[in-house]
């Protein structure tokens, strides 16, 4: 089975900073939103899937009491902020959770049961909706810091994806592949082939990272998202805001290298030039 990108969960410290960078470059971001379980985001909303920046707002709610269970969203994203700031996890779209779940397991992954939970969302008019959430992780023991779930949207479309968040002054509508160095990056591809999502992920080792794109970075990951690609109309409409922000131009794209941008490799790539 082929799945594709629901959104992409970055890891920031400091979610007001994260969002102005964003801002910069020519992004329109939804009003911030906290989640009921200490963690708080804001939204960067493509055509039908999300860049979702990630911060922890509340660290009081995060019950120490979830490390009993298999798999605690906001203790993973806590201490993954303990580590490094980055791409944490990658979602994928999914119709039924708990089909997806069944999936996960007869591949091979490690999968705890369907985390659900609710959340207000603020609308462009400035009135609240309603949210609705079910998770379906598919862990492994390689990949403890990149995790990959299907987000399963219990209301309709309508009550999440606006017009008025999807206008991008930058071009942008579109996440391209999804970047992963790790030392084992082939025993990673297998198991990306696994879950479905090798068209989405590209494992690679850390010298082929840098071949790829020319950086030799101390902030790529050797066992994580080191991040994406997205796609714009073109490269004209970002690239003064990029560049300033340390962004090389190489082979037809623009390149933020993480040690730059919040720990996340951005590779912004024109309309029919995608990886």
């Amino acid at each position: 089975m082929s799945r594709a990108i629901d959104h992409l969960v970055l890891c920031v410290n400091d979610l007001d900073a994260a969002c102005d960078a964003y801002r910069k470059l020519g992004f329109t971001l939804t009003p911030r939103a906290n989640h009921p379980f200490g963690t708080g985001n804001a939204l960067i909303q493509l055509d039908g899937m999300y860049i979702e920046l990630l911060a922890v707002i509340e660290p009081e709610k995060i019950a120490e009491t979830d490390l009993a269970a298999p798999f605690s969203f906001p203790i993973y994203n806590r201490d993954y902020l303990r580590h490094r700031e980055g791409m944490s996890m990658l979602a994928l779209q999914s119709r039924d959770a708990e089909k997806d779940r069944e999936d996960f397991i007869a591949a091979g992954a490690a999968v705890p049961r369907v985390f659900k939970f609710e959340r207000e969302a603020t609308l462009p008019d400035g009135s609240l909706t309603d949210l609705a959430f079910s998770l379906a992780f598919a862990n492994h023991p390689l990949l403890r810091h990149a995790v990959t779930f299907v987000c399963q949207h219990r209301h309709p479309p309508q009550n999440f994806y606006y017009p008025e968040y999807q206008n991008h002054a930058n071009g942008a509508y579109a996440i391209g592949k999804v970047f992963l160095t790790h030392w084992a990056a082939d025993a990673v591809t297998d198991f990306v082939e696994e879950i479905g999502t090798e068209k989405i992920v590209t494992a690679l080792h850390s010298d082929e990272m840098v071949t790829r794109f020319g950086i030799d970075d101390p902030a790529f990951p050797t066992d994580g998202f080191a991040g994406y690609e997205i796609i714009v109309n073109t490269l004209d409409t970002i690239a003064q805001a990029a560049q300033s922000m340390g962004a090389i131009h190489k082979k037809g794209r623009l390149i933020l290298p993480p040690s730059k941008f919040f720990g996340t490799l951005v590779v912004f790539t024109a309309k029919g030039k995608a990886a």
